[in-house]
């Protein structure tokens, strides 16, 4: 026998995503004030008004290096391009 009954509409998971690194591929963020607690208290607030579950931080692990051969890394460092600076003691309390 079928079940008539409507189904329960599914709900959507948002989730939010930011990288562990003082610049992005994005422009106009705000990365680079990732020293700055108000950045990430902004965020928070943010992301809550707009009803997110959460917020995944991804870790860079090195340079990319990808610019004129693996292991390059001066095009890159100048500008801190997606470089890693996962350590939380950065953010001054």
């Amino acid at each position: 026998m079928v079940d008539l009954k409507p189904e329960k509409p599914k709900q959507w998971i948002l989730n939010a995503f930011t990288m562990s690194t003082p610049g992005h591929l994005a422009s106009g963020n705000r990365t680079a004030q990732y020293t700055d607690i108000e950045y990430w208290v902004d965020l928070a607030k943010t992301l809550e008004e707009g009803k997110f579950h959460g917020l995944f931080i991804a870790d860079v692990l090195g340079h990319y290096g990808v610019y004129h051969g693996a292991g390059n890394i001066d095009a890159g460092l100048p500008g801190a391009a997606q470089f890693p600076i996962s350590d939380p003691l950065y953010v001054s309390w």
